[in-house]
């Protein structure tokens, strides 16, 4: 897991940073790093990060075969 600040607050105390999934054995869970409160599945939050990628910024697959951003 790895700890990162989003443009998104918890809903329970309002924190900003949020604790990813990186490896198979972390599950597909983002949580408040705060307060530890499910905050949505890490597929959910790609896609809507995606979704507001500018144009100039495509998506690539990675070797996982999930879509990560990259500069033009």
């Amino acid at each position: 897991m790895i700890t990162v600040a989003l443009d998104l607050s918890c809903a329970i105390c309002g924190h900003s940073r949020f604790t990813l999934p990186v490896g198979q054995d972390d599950g597909d869970s983002v949580h408040c790093a705060n307060c530890t409160a499910y905050k949505c599945k890490a597929m959910d939050l790609e896609r809507a990060l995606m979704a507001t990628l500018p144009p100039s910024m495509p998506a690539v697959s990675t070797s996982s075969g999930a879509a990560q951003a990259m500069p033009a």
